[in-house]
């Protein structure tokens, strides 16, 4: 039986619960919050009022209740967080008992019939804010990008390409963002680097030299741009002419005035779901960040952008969908990418890599040359492995390659073993720097002119650029700065699928699946079938959290797999006979 709780501030302040797991608890593992009710008669309008305490010492006033018409979900409405300190000028307590007993008569008054039945949802009608101090959203969106741009819930700063997405909806399509640069650090931590602005292209196309430095900080960025002006208005960048957050009407509105209505109104200018969403989610952050500084208390608030909404278009089927490369087509794309090399070097090889090891593109991008560990001895030989198979064959394991916590997609450290293909790999990658680049332009004078790589010997990355600005590579910020690594293989894909469909035939309108989100996915399929369909196994070298993601979402089949699977199916569906006539 659940001990009940005095209903006075002293036992409240007193109390301790237990959160060690439940008897029914499947994970034991400690709860993260505990309900104890007080002890109060079930025929007032206090019947469901409970202590709500976290791990962390808080507590709360809540109250379960169910609506009328809709006993079978149970539903919870927070009243207040409980504050034992005393009001410096009433002398009484912040929020205990008698400020609970005074909202509680309110909301009940409004949300129940004359019965003491809830007809209405308080979670939907109810909103009470504790404002400390007065911000308006546009200067909250200046002290949030001072902050280095946190996350909602912890205090890790974002991706550099997260941050770019969020400047984007938040003070972006102006001029400001010409003088941003978007980086990672070796944590993994996101940050943000003022460089000047030297060319502006007018709405006519034209590009115009303006020679603006980079700004000190942010202040003088905000002072240079400010509100509603320097928009950019050309065809390339803001065709539709939208208003960042920091621009529009609505920055000028407090952040506790901010309303369902003003967030609709500045969400109409948008058009597809995932830019209306990505928009929505700013104004989420900047109400958690006024929050975290101490701006507004999150006593018993609804944050205004859960009621949004926002309504899906009709889903596109993925046709990219569990598609995964046949055994033939993943044999011809290692050979396309082999001849490709020389026109594309790293990026092919990049993708051989992604192939044999299963890595996440932006994991393999992000690889140094340090993050390949060969196994030596103390004298710096090369000691590798003989390890035993099931068929009893003699393999060898070479090392492992490192993948950084910073770079992995769990945030952990993470390993793969170097095999022999793998290593083969590898050791076309270190070659490299030691050749040309055949360079192919729409431009005459600089099309098929080879370019030495000899710089990629003093740069840091397993995949460097060749887009490499060889003056600056001096210094030294430059030079281990994500500016110097592969980014993108867009160009290089197109090649592969235009020489993959002409090697097999196909014309240029011909349909051709041949993707870098089919790699991973073939390498999910291949390491199953290696383990005889153990995906306890195989999520080992897709690194993937659990067995579902894996079978749900990457396990595919080529067509001709379930043709020959449908063959064994006939042996058990043979009790149809034939009509006769």
């Amino acid at each position: 039986m659940t001990n009940k709780l005095k209903f006075t501030d002293r036992a409240i302040f007193h109390w301790k619960s237990d959160f060690s797991p439940g008897p029914n608890s499947k994970s034991l593992k400690p709860k993260d919050r505990v309900y104890t009710p007080f002890h109060m008669d079930k025929h007032t309008q206090f019947k469901g009022l409970n202590l709500c305490e976290y791990k962390k010492g808080e507590k709360h006033f809540v109250i379960k209740f169910r609506i009328k018409g809709q006993n079978k979900k149970k539903r919870i409405f927070s009243l207040g967080r409980f504050d034992n300190n005393l009001n410096v000028i009433t002398g009484e307590t912040k929020f205990g008992v008698k400020q609970c007993q005074e909202r509680l008569f309110r909301i009940a008054k409004e949300h129940q019939d004359e019965y003491g039945r809830w007809v209405k949802d308080p979670n939907i009608t109810v909103s009470f804010t504790s404002v400390n101090q007065s911000i308006s959203i546009r200067n909250l969106i200046e002290e949030y990008a001072k902050a280095g741009f946190e996350k909602m819930f912890n205090a890790e700063k974002m991706k550099g390409n997260s941050i770019r997405d969020k400047v984007r909806h938040l003070f972006g399509y102006n001029l400001r963002v010409r003088h941003l640069e978007y980086d990672t650090d070796e944590k993994g931590d996101g940050f943000v680097r003022f460089v000047p602005s030297k060319q502006l292209m007018t709405t006519t196309g034209e590009k115009k030299n303006i020679n603006r430095p980079a700004p000190k900080d942010w202040d003088e960025l905000f002072k240079w741009y400010p509100p509603g002006k320097f928009i950019l208005k050309d065809h390339r960048f803001n065709l539709r002419g939208i208003k960042s957050i920091y621009d529009d009407k609505i920055g000028k509105v407090n952040i506790e005035d901010l309303r369902t209505k003003l967030i609709i109104d500045h969400l109409s200018q948008y058009t597809s779901h995932s830019t209306k969403y990505d928009a929505m989610e700013c104004f989420r952050t900047l109400w958690h960040f006024a929050i975290h500084q101490g701006y507004m208390e999150n006593d018993a608030m609804i944050n205004p952008t859960y009621l949004v909404p926002i309504k899906k278009g009709r889903p596109v089927p993925n046709k990219y969908k569990l598609k995964i490369f046949s055994d033939k087509d993943w044999e011809l794309l290692l050979e396309v990418c082999n001849d490709l090399s020389h026109r594309y070097p790293w990026q092919t090889d990049a993708i051989v890599l992604q192939a044999l090891t299963g890595l996440r593109r932006t994991e393999c991008f992000q690889l140094k040359k340090k993050d390949v560990k060969y196994f030596k001895d103390k004298k710096g030989n090369l000691t590798p492995k003989y390890l035993i198979n099931k068929a009893g064959q003699k393999k060898i394991v070479y090392g492992e390659i490192h993948i950084r916590a910073s770079v992995s997609k769990m945030a952990q450290e993470e390993w793969i073993p170097i095999i022999e293909p793998i290593k083969t790999c590898l050791e076309n990658i270190e070659t490299i720097p030691d050749r040309h680049f055949t360079y192919h332009s729409k431009m005459y004078n600089k099309s098929h002119r080879n370019y030495a790589l000899a710089y990629a010997k003093n740069l840091p990355w397993l995949f460097c650029s060749t887009q490499v600005q060889v003056g600056k590579l001096f210094d030294s910020t430059y030079r281990f700065s994500s500016k110097t690594r592969l980014r993108t293989d867009h160009h290089c894909w197109l090649e592969i699928r235009r020489e993959m469909k002409k090697r097999k035939g196909l014309s240029a309108d011909d349909e051709f699946l041949c993707t870098s989100k089919m790699l991973r996915k073939t390498f999910t399929h291949k390491a199953k079938r290696a383990f005889d369909g153990r995906s306890d196994i195989a999520k080992r070298f897709t690194r993937h959290s659990n067995e579902d993601i894996l079978e749900g979402r990457y396990d595919g089949a080529t067509r001709e797999e379930v043709q020959q699977n449908s063959t064994e199916l006939a042996e058990v569906l043979d009790f149809v006979k034939k009509r006769r006539a």
